[in-house]
C-alpha cells in the first residue's frame, strides 16, 4: 500500500515539474547548464589528478633510468678493479631497477592514456556547455517571437479588436466634424470677402468698358469749329453789306 503511495505521489511530482518546466524553459535551461558545469569541475578535477599521477610517474621513471645508467658505470669500474662483489651488489640493484622501470612504463602508458582521455572529455564537455548557452539564447529568442506572433494574431481574431477599430474610426469622424466646424466661421468670412472682391473686379470692369467706349465716340466725332471763326465771318458779311465798311 505504502509503495503504490509513493508511486502515485511521485507521479504527481513529475507531473507537476513538467509543468512548471513547460511555463518556465529559460529555468530548464539554467539547471541543464548548470549540471554540465558542475559535471565539467568533476571532470576537470578527475583530469588534474591523472595528470598529476602520470607527471609522478614519469618523474619516477625517468629517475631510476638515471640510477640504472649510474650503476652501469659503477658496475664497469668496479669490474675493471676486480671488486666482484661491489659488482655483483650493483648489477642486482641495477635489474630490480630495470623490472621497476618496466612496470612503470606499462603503469605510465595506463595512465597517460587515461590523462588524454579525461582531456579529451574535459573538451567535450565545456564544447557542450558553450553549445548549450547558445542553444539556450537561440531557443529562447525564438520562443518570444513565436509568443509574440501567437499573442499578435490572438488580438486580431478577437471580437474586442473590431470593436477598438469601429471606435477608432468613429472618434476619427468626430474629430474630423469637429474641426470642420470649427473652421466653417473662417470658411464662411472668406467666402463673404471674395464675393465683395469679385464685385469690385466686375465694377472695375465695367467702369474701364464705359472709359473705352466713351473714347470711341469722342473719336469718331467730327471736330469742334472755334466760335471766333463765325464770329469774324458774320462781321465780314455785314461790313460787305454796309459797303466795305467795318464797325469795331
Amino acid at each position: 500500500m505504502m509503495k503504490r503511495m509513493l508511486s502515485l505521489m511521485g507521479g504527481k511530482i513529475r507531473r507537476w515539474l513538467k509543468g512548471r518546466e513547460a511555463r518556465d524553459p529559460e529555468a530548464v535551461y539554467e539547471a541543464a547548464i548548470n549540471q554540465r558545469i558542475e559535471r565539467y569541475q568533476q571532470l576537470k578535477s578527475s583530469a588534474a589528478a591523472v595528470i598529476y599521477m602520470r607527471n609522478k610517474l614519469s618523474g619516477e621513471l625517468s629517475a631510476k633510468r638515471a640510477t640504472i645508467q649510474e650503476l652501469s658505470e659503477q658496475t664497469a669500474q668496479a669490474a675493471g678493479i676486480n671488486e666482484d662483489q661491489c659488482a655483483l651488489i650493483m648489477i642486482k640493484r641495477r635489474r630490480e631497477l630495470e623490472a621497476d622501470c618496466a612496470h612503470l612504463e606499462k603503469e605510465l602508458g595506463e595512465v597517460s592514456r587515461e590523462a588524454e582521455e579525461a582531456k579529451s572529455s574535459l573538451m567535450s564537455s565545456k564544447d557542450e556547455i558553450e553549445k548549450l548557452k547558445v542553444e539556450k539564447v537561440k531557443m529562447l529568442a525564438r520562443l518570444k517571437n513565436a509568443q509574440a506572433r501567437i499573442r499578435i494574431q490572438s488580438t486580431l481574431s478577437s471580437p474586442s479588436y473590431e470593436d477598438e477599430l469601429r471606435a477608432l474610426e468613429e472618434t476619427r469622424d468626430s474629430i474630423g466634424q469637429t474641426l470642420a466646424q470649427a473652421g466653417i466661421g473662417g470658411e464662411l468670412d472668406n467666402s463673404e470677402l471674395e464675393a465683395k472682391l469679385a464685385d469690385i473686379g466686375r465694377r472695375n470692369i465695367e467702369a474701364k468698358a464705359a472709359a473705352e467706349l466713351e473714347e470711341l465716340k469722342r473719336r469718331l466725332r467730327p471736330p469742334l469749329v472755334p466760335m471766333d471763326l463765325f464770329v469774324r465771318r458774320g462781321e465780314a458779311e455785314r461790313a460787305t453789306a454796309n459797303g466795305g465798311q467795318t464797325y469795331k
